[in-house]
């Protein structure tokens, strides 16, 4: 099972690179001769090997069972099992859902690609080596032997082929079996971005002390990504696996100065392993500093809550529940610092062509990381300042009075020592100057340079690109005054993000919705799933229309049915979003996102039969079931359509499908963002008790209403209805 299973992912995801596409990722790779990536062209030119790859389901995960195998290929290492540490343990202890994980994500090989036609490395800064030319891009997709000269044109599979197998393949030994709830962090981390945006952490009200566990988690949800990246094995996986791809870009770097020399001598040489592991550095370097600096921002805003709500206590009411709480609290922020100032690395000492630096760099270098003592040096170093602190009071308090100690200000004074000892212990753990975050997060970096692209082009040509999503109606119960104050409703609210975020002022003015009419389809039936397919046939003919095909993202769509209709105009319609236990922000109204290419999973018959008569096939690599009641489509939150899920889809980090285990336990079926164990376990009790009523109403039904009844269990197992 796990060979092909790795088999699938493999060819998967150089469908995934090979199958770029204008009409998928328009903001990423627009045609023009100086951006110098046009990847319509690439599928074109390709023809020749692009045959050999099955057109598969791009799939980089599937839920497998954790059971043994007698297969040779599982060997495959699983950390399911494994406890971490007592403040990470929460996280561990809840892989309920194991999938593969490809240790070096695989859009990375994508975006690498970008990067050597565009020079900007994931951190803004601009590569001093040489670049590559256009036609030089499109020979990755090509094998060797059909365009390098001789003695470089011995390889029969395109160098992108190569480098997917060295993380993909299980004979790579680059995968692990991990829980969804940490690989989906890890695949935010991973791309820059964060778990939580400030803007919707305000939102959820995450500092509120009331949601203090759900915020913790948060928090130690980036330290445990950071754990499991930094597992001993583990991370010389994917420095093997590193140092193999370097190989191959020698290979290829060989194979082109060669074509070079021959064709324009001119030129010069390219470096591609050095580039390689520039480009890497880079990305460790946007991982490490925008997750650490997401924590420490989170963390100060919560100790502040905190000590705000201490100071409405007496100061003497020291054996209060109350005080206990704080003091239980305050810890546990102190226990979360620590925690993140030595996790949150990503070292690369042993990667090919990386050459350590002699000072420390926060994040990525620190060789004496592991004989510094925090625990010990936080304690010692803290009741030393805090003596001098309350010694400063102390004598304050014989010229002004011993009630000045009880002053707020002095309160917060002895209260601040904690953290200007974390701070400084901070310098010495991370540097003095550690990378900072970028000016703007790599996936709006690449919306701004696709627009600067554009507006390269001829004026006429300008209007064939642009960044948008395709959304469908099929709401019809109102008027036509109705519609327009509805739709102006989902467009500003799809609109209400970017708060806080990098670039997002920029790119916000340049994201399009494009309205489709569901009854200019032929659609009279009010069964959702005939509106639902209906728009997936129109949505698969316009994509790859001369009118849309570099205007959409062609994966995805979304729908405003009666369900998304009512969530915006019944302002009751959540009531959840006061129940205790619940974020309010977690209950707002909601698109339907739909798969484009979304296939229902094969009957057992016909996997049999398939797999009796081709065991080795294309169609053997298709078998990759989805995420359990996976449907196709996936219900989420308006505001996250362009913060969320329009940045996963364009920087090929994620799929729909990839969404749905976190939406599986809302009450209302709604992707709400990444969640963890505390917010979901009033979910999981609100819905055992939905379920218990929606199936004995299900059975009245039965016998009243036959024909209802099985229209309500269809639309109960497609996620068409809250019940």
């Amino acid at each position: 099972m796990a060979a092909r299973l790795s088999r699938g992912l493999l060819q998967a995801n150089c469908r995934r690179i090979t199958g770029l596409s204008l009409r998928a990722t328009p903001r990423v790779a627009i045609a023009s001769a100086s951006a110098g990536f046009s990847a319509r062209r690439n599928v074109r030119n390709t023809a020749p090997w692009t045959s050999r790859v099955p057109q598969v389901n791009i799939a980089r995960y599937a839920h497998t069972e954790s059971g043994p195998s007698t297969e040779q290929q599982g060997a495959i290492p699983s950390v399911v099992e494994v406890k971490g540490n007592p403040v990470t343990e929460r996280h561990w202890t809840s892989q309920e859902s194991p999938v593969v994980d490809a240790l070096i994500e695989p859009q990375t090989i994508h975006h690498f690609i970008e990067f050597l036609a565009s020079g900007v490395l994931p951190n803004g800064k601009k590569t001093g080596l040489a670049l590559l030319n256009r036609d030089e891009i499109d020979l990755f997709m090509a094998p060797s032997v059909e365009w390098a000269p001789a003695p470089f044109n011995k390889n029969d599979l395109p160098a992108i082929y190569n480098m997917m197998s060295r993380i993909l393949s299980v004979e790579s030994n680059a995968l692990c079996q991990v829980g969804f709830n940490i690989h989906s962090v890890k695949n935010r981390l991973w791309e820059g971005l964060v778990p939580v945006s400030a803007e919707r952490w305000l939102e959820k009200d995450l500092n509120n002390p009331a949601h203090f566990d759900i915020a913790h988690e948060y928090l130690t949800s980036v330290i445990a990504v950071f754990e499991y990246l930094n597992v001993g094995p583990l991370r010389n996986k994917m420095r093997d696996s590193f140092n193999r791809m370097s190989d191959d870009l020698q290979a290829m770097q060989d194979a082109l100065n060669a074509r070079r020399k021959a064709q324009t001598p001119s030129l010069p040489e390219i470096n591609l392993p050095a580039l390689w592991v520039e480009f890497f550095h880079a990305k460790y370097e946007v991982m490490t500093s925008t997750s650490h600096s997401w924590v420490m921002a989170r963390l100060a805003e919560m100790r502040e809550r905190l000590v705000n709500n201490l100071m409405t206590l007496s100061p003497d009411d020291t054996d209060s529940p109350e005080f206990k709480k704080f003091t239980e609290r305050w810890q546990a922020l102190i226990g979360v610092g620590a925690m993140a100032d030595l996790n949150i690395w990503m070292f690369m000492e042993g990667y090919n062509g990386y050459q350590p630096p002699s000072e420390v760099v926060g994040g990525l270098h620190q060789p004496d990381l592991k004989n510094i003592d925090v625990n010990s040096e936080l304690n010692n170093l803290m009741w030393e300042r805090l003596r001098e602190r309350i010694e400063a009071q102390d004598e304050a308090a014989k010229v002004q009075g011993p009630e000045v100690k009880s002053l707020e200000s002095a309160r917060r004074e002895r209260i601040s020592v904690t953290t200007e000892v974390q701070d400084e212990l901070r310098t010495k753990i991370r540097g003095t100057s550690p990378p900072q975050p970028p000016s703007a997060v790599p996936w709006i970096q690449l919306v701004l340079r696709g627009q600067q692209s554009i507006l390269r082009q001829p004026e006429p040509e300008r209007v064939k690109f642009g960044f948008g999503l395709a959304i469908y109606r099929s709401a019809y119960d109102m008027s036509g005054e109705q519609w327009e104050t509805l739709r102006r409703d989902v467009e500003a609210h799809l609109s209400a993000w970017g708060n806080g975020v990098p670039g997002a002022d920029e790119v916000k003015p340049l994201f399009k919705l494009h309205w489709f009419e569901c009854k200019d389809l032929g659609v009279e039936s009010k069964d959702p799933l005939v509106a639902i397919e209906a728009a997936k046939k129109h949505f698969q003919e316009i994509r790859s229309s001369s009118e849309y095909e570099r205007k959409i993202d062609g994966s995805a769509f979304l729908l405003v049915d009666p369900w998304t209709a009512r969530s915006y105009t019944n302002k009751d319609a959540a009531p959840l979003a006061t129940d205790p236990g619940n974020l309010p922000g977690d209950f707002q109204p909601h698109v339907l996102a739909i798969d484009a290419d979304f296939k229902p999973r094969a009957t057992p018959e016909t996997e049999k039969k398939d797999e009796s008569a081709k065991a080795d096939s294309e169609a053997d690599a298709d078998k990759q079931p989805p995420s359990p009641e996976y449907q196709g489509h996936v219900r989420i939150q308006g505001n996250l359509v362009w913060s969320e899920l329009y940045p996963l889809l364009s920087s090929k980090s994620a799929e729909l499908e990839h969404l749905w285990p976190s939406a599986r336990e809302h009450p209302e079926k709604v992707y709400t963002g990444l969640t963890v164990p505390s917010q979901v376990a009033p979910w999981k009790e609100h819905n055992s008790l939905k379920r218990f009523m929606a199936d004995g109403f299900t059975d009245f039904l039965k016998n009243k209403d036959p024909k209802a009844a099985e229209t309500l269990e269809r639309m109960r197992k497609s996620g068409t209805t809250s019940l």
